[in-house]
């Protein structure tokens, strides 16, 4: 249900984020380009420069030193003639910055290249665009990184449920290598692949992100695998028959991570909506806005590996509980976060996510801006994102008193 309110002023003050970034005015969905170069971290986004609602797809464009406070610039790469800018990805090419976007027109996607030596103020496109063209209308969302002495990028195939990877010498021509899928979750499209190594306990693995709309936990979500890649081939190393959630909120969609981060951390933003309901957003000035930057990791949880987020900031509450008791925050009306110990599950609201500490004690820790709440297991193994925009007026303070002993 859409919820009209007196007016946009008001609402932009009640519901714009402290610590999350969303543009000045106007739409924003998928992070794109996410890249450290020349001393600053870019965030480039899906935008549309001339309204709230989705459309006219350009590249949005932010700065920052440290990942948390934005400086918004104006758009990098706007739609054009030959079509929209829809999502990709950017690499640092010598001084250069190197993107690479779908474009998108009404009858076929192909992938294109557009070049800045402005540390990312100007962009401009490359004449023989499309770099890579299989003749169809669904074939999306370049992410590229460099392996070894060449260059690979994934690619979406939506329709197939597939991601296909492809090498270059010269980011130019690629030669295709091999496709992975369709496995687990393929109720949706597949979106936004994101494809990289970390390392566990002195050994390469490698873990691949694909987004689906729908057929996530609610409407659009994220998927991972984790697995190996001899430069050609991935592999999972588990059964896929069933899928592992990158998050089990519903507003966690098309993330990935920066390339060329300068202190080698692997870190992921993700857009902070859901298809299923992203037409309820307030009318504010702006619509939707990213998640807080988490650092990505793995542990070893229940027989496997499994991959862990950590939030970069330190704005948080920490909830610390000896087992077997339960615990719930109510945070003024906004939300109540917790774990039930009998069901075992952490929780925000209705949103759940199976969890069962490795040690005597619960420790969370919530993220609360002004409409959004995150919740991240202190191990990194769970997390539950929602973009939350409560009446007029509520509080998003810790209400005294509130941490109880059973959760009915």
């Amino acid at each position: 249900m859409l919820i009209i309110y007196d007016s946009p002023v008001s609402l932009d003050s009640e519901y714009r984020p402290n610590f999350h970034f969303t543009p000045a005015k106007n739409w924003i969905n998928d992070p794109n380009g996410l890249l450290w170069h020349n001393g600053e971290y870019h965030l480039f986004f899906q935008h549309n420069p001339y309204g709230t609602k989705w459309g006219h797809m350009s590249w949005g464009h932010a700065v920052s030193k440290d990942l948390l406070t934005w400086t918004e610039l104006p758009v990098a790469i706007p739609e054009g003639e030959d079509g929209a800018i829809f999502s990709g990805s950017a690499i640092s090419h010598g001084e250069e910055i190197v993107a690479f976007y779908t474009r998108h027109t009404d009858t076929r996607q192909a992938q294109c290249i557009a070049r800045s030596s402005d540390n990312g103020r100007t962009f401009k496109k490359f004449e023989n665009n499309p770099v890579l063209d299989e003749g169809k209308k669904d074939f999306r969302d370049p992410k590229v990184f460099k392996y070894l002495d060449h260059w690979i990028m994934s690619v979406a195939q939506p329709m197939e449920r597939q991601i296909s990877f492809y090498k270059s010498l010269d980011l130019i021509n690629w030669q295709h290598l091999s496709n992975f899928g369709p496995a687990a979750a393929t109720d949706g499209i597949w979106e936004c692949p994101d494809l990289f190594p970390l390392e566990m306990d002195g050994e390469e693995v490698w873990v691949l992100l694909v987004s689906l709309n729908p057929g996530g936990l609610y409407g659009s979500g994220t998927q991972y695998f984790v697995g190996d890649f001899d430069g050609q081939n991935f592999t999972p190393r588990y059964s896929t028959s069933e899928p592992r959630w990158l998050d089990f909120g519903k507003d966690n969609y098309a993330g990935v991570t920066f390339n060329g981060e300068p202190s080698g951390r692997r870190i992921f933003i993700g857009w902070m909506a859901n298809w299923l309901d992203v037409k309820d957003h307030p009318e504010t000035s702006w619509t939707c806005q990213m998640t807080v930057p988490r650092v990505l990791g793995l542990a070893r949880y229940q027989g496997e590996l499994v991959l862990t987020q950590q939030p970069i900031c330190d704005t948080t509450y920490e909830i610390f509980e000896e087992i077997p008791q339960s615990g719930v925050i109510e945070l003024s009306g906004f939300a109540k976060v917790g774990y039930n110990v009998d069901r075992k599950v952490i929780f925000i609201n209705d949103f759940e996510a199976p969890y069962e500490p490795t040690s005597g004690k619960i420790h969370l820790k919530v993220l609360v801006d002004k409409s959004s709440i995150e919740l991240f297991t202190a191990d990194g193994v769970r997390t539950i994102s929602l973009s939350l925009f409560p009446p007029l007026g509520t509080t998003r303070e810790l209400v005294p008193g509130s941490l109880v002993d059973i959760v009915s």
